[in-house]
């Protein structure tokens, strides 16, 4: 089935098409360390806008995604309990609601799904080409992998300053830059490659 995709990189925007090999999106993106796309195009955090007509970029380098397509077979859905939470991932803020078995939404259990995780009723913030956009989704996918920091955000533990997270809660990725490092910043030109 061919859906379209909008994703977040760590220094872009990316659409296009996708051929969706499973039943959801989020079991695709888990199931596929690499992420093609047809009729893609780029558009750079700092200003830039790239169009390829094929484009493939690693799941790894995918902040988030937002859902689209199928959402499953009605009969495999099991019941579960909704927690919310917010998170940096790269250059985005996202606030939405985590599901887990009745009895596992914890922060704990959040670290242990595999790295593409849907929110539902969710929101994601970040700056393009100066200005800040915020933009809501029914479901956005995220990859837990890149998050430099996330909480419960009604968690009063947690401190009332952003970034700073909870004993426990917080989650360092390897590969996340230090604050103010030149790493840190979006570039105008994707680090990711079309072919």
């Amino acid at each position: 089935m061919r859906i379209g995709f909008i994703g977040f990189a760590g220094d872009c925007l990316i659409s296009g098409q996708l051929d969706l090999q499973g039943e959801r999106l989020t079991d695709h993106l888990n199931a596929q360390p690499l992420v093609s796309l047809d009729a893609a195009i780029l558009e750079g955090l700092a200003g830039g806008r790239v169009e390829a007509a094929t484009f493939t970029i690693e799941r790894s380098q995918l902040c988030a995604v937002l859902a689209t397509g199928p959402r499953g077979a009605t009969a495999l859905r099991i019941p579960t309990d909704d927690r919310r939470i917010q998170a940096q991932i790269g250059p985005y803020a996202v606030l939405g609601r985590y599901h887990g078995l009745v009895g596992a939404t914890s922060l704990r259990s959040f670290s242990e799904r595999e790295p593409m995780v849907p929110l539902t009723d969710a929101t994601i913030a970040y700056v393009l080409d100066g200005i800040l956009e915020v933009r809501d989704a029914p479901v956005l996918i995220v990859n837990r992998d890149l998050a430099t920091w996330y909480r419960d955000p009604d968690d009063v533990d947690a401190g009332d300053r952003p970034g700073r997270s909870a004993p426990g809660s917080r989650l360092a990725s390897r590969n996340s830059p230090r604050r103010g490092s030149s790493a840190a910043r979006p570039s105008s030109v994707p680090k990711t490659s079309a072919r």
